[in-house]
């Protein structure tokens, strides 16, 4: 499919923006366990369903070679993760008083478990996690889906000028069996090479599937009967997914643990994927009444400040957890983490997008612009 008719496909950002939805919801439920949403019935449907989505986005056409390639999605994807994770760790409240440390999560660089007796320990681990494991620092934890895009992109490059199309597909599945293999093993490499093998699975298929938007005609015309059969396959997809997924809380595509199943985590995300693609190509055929305006157009903001809002929410989120854990997490109580996190992120999005963009790899806009719902 070419890179208009994609454009043209507006539920793409609104899918975008849903993931990162689920995966600010993820993180409320897992810092404050009061606040109970279901979340952990879709561990294997967000990364999966993310990186699937920015496969399908991926796209060489206005470079003409690997080196502006990789200009390109250095500026705009390595060099935020750095400035960003070095600013929320210098941002970090353990960082000016230790005794928060026992309440901040646990880390883990590449099987290690360290142990920190003093401040600078905390400092250098944090620094191992950005810089050696690719996982970001305390502070801005979901940075790592920032690093492991930008490793992935730059690998797929090679693997699509490399590898004939026709082949691509079974050269996706000896990556996902590598990162299963290592997976089973307890192996992890520097820069998280194995959940780069197991997210190329995902990256790769949604690339292959690009054209499937144009020519499945469940996908074309907006007539009852395909709206009809499109809608069956949804509930049928949604149905499986709700069937075939088991719910993990060591579930982690971060830290490559994969559950018991391969074939339970392939089939369960495969669903999950397939049934969300159906619901938002269903939802962009309602007709355009004010309220379905409003919802598609947060989500496309949610989409546009991605950066943004996955390392501000979690340092959020954070904070709360150090400070006030006790108190914010009661029944009932424990929600309205969701509205701070909310208040706290408007207010950050248009301080980072019109003071700070450059640490986004991003152009200056303005405040209202920042904060716009409109297409």
């Amino acid at each position: 499919m070419s890179d208009k008719a994609m454009a043209r496909i507006g539920w793409i950002d609104e899918f975008k923006g849903f993931v990162l939805l689920l995966v600010c919801l993820y993180h409320v439920e897992q810092s404050f366990p009061q606040a109970q949403m279901g979340m952990l019935h879709l561990s294997a449907l967000r990364m999966s369903a993310f990186f699937f989505i920015s496969g399908m986005l991926f796209s060489t056409r206005r470079f003409g070679n690997f080196k502006d390639y990789f200009i390109h999605k250095t500026r705009v994807l390595l060099v935020p993760y750095i400035l960003l994770s070095l600013l929320f760790l210098a941002l970090d409240p353990v960082v000016y008083n230790f005794d928060l440390f026992p309440k901040a999560p646990r880390m883990t660089v590449m099987n290690i478990r360290p142990e920190i007796a003093t401040i600078w320990d905390y400092i250098y681990w944090n620094l191992a996690k950005i810089f050696v494991a690719g996982k970001s620092s305390i502070g801005s934890g979901p940075l790592w889906f920032v690093f492991t895009l930008y490793s992935v992109s730059l690998i797929f490059y090679g693997v699509q000028k490399i590898i004939p199309k026709k082949y691509i597909f079974f050269a996706s599945l000896a990556s996902l069996a590598g990162g299963w293999i290592l997976y089973m093993n307890h192996i992890r490499l520097p820069l998280g090479i194995e959940r780069d093998l197991t997210v190329l699975f995902f990256f790769a298929n949604g690339w292959l599937c690009k054209g499937m938007l144009q020519g499945d005609p469940r996908l074309r015309g907006d007539d009852n009967k395909r709206n009809a059969l499109l809608a069956a396959a949804t509930i049928v997809s949604f149905a499986a997914y709700a069937y075939l997924e088991v719910p993990d809380p060591n579930f982690s595509i971060m830290n490559n643990n994969l559950g018991k199943d391969l074939r339970i985590f392939v089939a369960s995300s495969f669903f999950g994927i397939a049934g969300l693609i159906g619901a938002f190509v269903l939802a962009d055929r309602l007709p355009n009444a004010a309220p379905v305006r409003f919802a598609k157009g947060i989500l496309r903001n949610i989409s546009r400040n991605a950066l943004v809002i996955l390392a501000v929410h979690w340092y959020t989120l954070l904070v709360m957890r150090l400070l006030f854990k006790p108190e914010i997490n009661r029944p009932g109580i424990a929600y309205l983490a969701i509205l701070i996190v909310i208040a706290v992120v408007i207010g950050a999005i248009p301080l980072f997008r019109c003071k700070l963009y450059k640490l986004l790899g991003k152009q200056k806009i303005s405040v209202r612009e920042s904060l716009s719902i409109r297409d």
